[in-house]
């Protein structure tokens, strides 16, 4: 009975090696799936990580377009302010030019002067709450700001010396709305 316990302990033990070589057959495909598998997992990461870097570069680039696009727009509409209100101011000019033209003439309704002469402190007035300026026309001839229409010979003046203002002229915050045209001295 011993011999018979022992050939089917044998039998037993060889039946449980045989299992265990079918499996690592059996493992040794499936590792090599594994690694395939995990070759392709990685590809794919690979790939998909590039695609997320191209899409968080174009994300970068769209928010940095749409920054200069807002500080463009903020510029020009600055801008845009600004020339619309020298394109007004300069419609103006010929108005005040024509409001010192009638002070200028001698009338004896004295209400009527005023009445003329207050308007156009109004116009000057609101003309300078919008930064506009006269040119100062007295010194040097400045070609920047000033318009030399004639020279003329006078004594004791240096030459290029101002010596007579035939239009005022005025500026805009540093910008040149009209020059003052002026007689200058030889």
């Amino acid at each position: 009975m011993t011999q018979k316990k022992h050939k089917q302990a044998t039998k037993q033990e060889e039946t449980k090696q045989e299992p265990d070589l079918q499996q690592q057959d059996a493992a040794e495909p499936a590792c090599e799936e594994t690694v395939e598998q995990d070759e392709k997992f990685d590809e794919q990461i690979k790939t998909l990580e590039a695609e997320r870097d191209e899409y968080v570069n174009a994300l970068i680039r769209e928010r940095a377009d749409f920054e200069n696009y807002k500080k463009r727009n903020a510029d020009l509409s600055a801008n845009s302010y600004q020339n619309g209100v020298a394109d007004a101011a300069t419609a103006m000019l010929p108005v005040i030019d024509n409001f010192e033209r009638a002070l200028a003439v001698e009338c004896e309704d004295k209400a009527f002067v005023e009445g003329v002469g207050m308007i156009m402190r109004q116009i000057c007035e609101a003309l300078k709450n919008l930064g506009v300026e006269e040119i100062k026309a007295d010194g040097q001839f400045d070609p920047a700001f000033h318009n030399a229409v004639m020279q003329v010979e006078e004594d004791g003046r240096e030459p290029n010396s101002i010596v007579e203002v035939l239009q005022k002229g005025y500026i805009l915050k540093g910008r040149v709305l009209r020059h003052s045209m002026v007689k200058v001295a030889k």
